[in-house]
This record gives C-alpha cells, structure tokens and sequence, in this order.
C-alpha cells in the first residue's frame, strides 16, 4: 500500500503553491521575480497566446498570402511584447531596443499589408 502515501504527497506538491498564495504571501517578492516580473510574465503569455490564435485564423491556400497574413500577427505580437518592456522594464538600454524594434516591426506590418493589397486583399482565402 505505497500508493497512498505518495499520492497524499503529491496531492500536497499541488495544493501547496494555492495555500501558499492564500497565506499573505502572494504579494511578496520570490526570488528574483519582481511584481513587475510577474505581470510582464503575465502579459507576455497572453500576448503569445492571442498571436498563435491570430495566426492559426490567417490560413490561405497561397503560400506567399498565408506568410504575409501570419506575418502581421507575429509583428503585432512583438509591438505588444516591446510594450510590455516599456511598462515593466527597468533598463533603459532594453527599452530603448524594444522601441526600435517596435517601430521596424509597424513598418514591417505596413509593407506586409500594402503586399496584400496588391495581391488579393488582407481577408484570408481557403
């Protein structure tokens, strides 16, 4: 009867971290990760998760449209992620290059986009 002790202990490995934040901790720094940290974490996740969803939508049958299309979400996503450094960053040197990449990247979507309009519109074609 083994199986009950290590599944009481991993039943403790899981609650523990949901009793840890329930405790008064939850607003305490861990280790290197700052508040700041976390949300940056935090948003960089959902900014990744809306970019893969954006992309898997911009299916074409041309290969060259479909580049195109995912293209501008991935750009997109990278304008959100340099935004994110700008709000939560505290080096001055990776804001200053989130900056200028943003700024590529929008003049990146724009070429993308005026490619598109000259081949076919910015609506995916199945």
């Amino acid at each position: 009867m083994k199986t009950i002790p290590l599944l009481a202990a991993g039943a403790a490995l899981v609650a523990f971290p949901a009793l840890a934040q329930h405790s008064g901790h939850a607003g305490m720094k861990h280790g290197n990760m700052s508040q700041h940290g976390q949300m940056a974490m935090q948003e960089d996740m959902q900014t990744m998760q809306k970019m893969q969803q954006a992309m898997m939508q911009k299916q074409d049958a041309d290969p060259d449209r479909a580049f195109a299309l995912k293209m501008i979400e991935h750009h997109r996503a990278g304008i959100a992620m340099a935004q994110t450094v700008q709000k939560h960053g505290d080096n001055a040197e990776a804001k200053r290059m989130a900056q200028k990449m943003a700024d590529e990247q929008r003049r990146d979507i724009a070429e993308l986009e005026r490619w598109l309009d000259k081949n076919g519109g910015r609506t995916p074609r199945k």
